[in-house]
């Protein structure tokens, strides 16, 4: 599989810094640690809940 990735979700235009990019899931890292902190914390709210 390759997938076209626009070299601005790669790099940052304003600081000149490149991104971290998660390329498992075609999506900037943030993006992909926001979506897992989301999911611990659902889970973390369930188990708190089932007690």
């Amino acid at each position: 599989m390759s997938e076209f990735v626009r070299a601005s979700r790669l790099y940052d235009a304003e600081s000149g810094e490149p991104l971290r990019f998660d390329w498992a899931k075609m999506q900037p890292l943030g993006e992909s640690q926001a979506e897992v902190e989301r999911a611990v914390g659902g889970l973390l709210d369930e188990d708190a809940r089932a007690r």
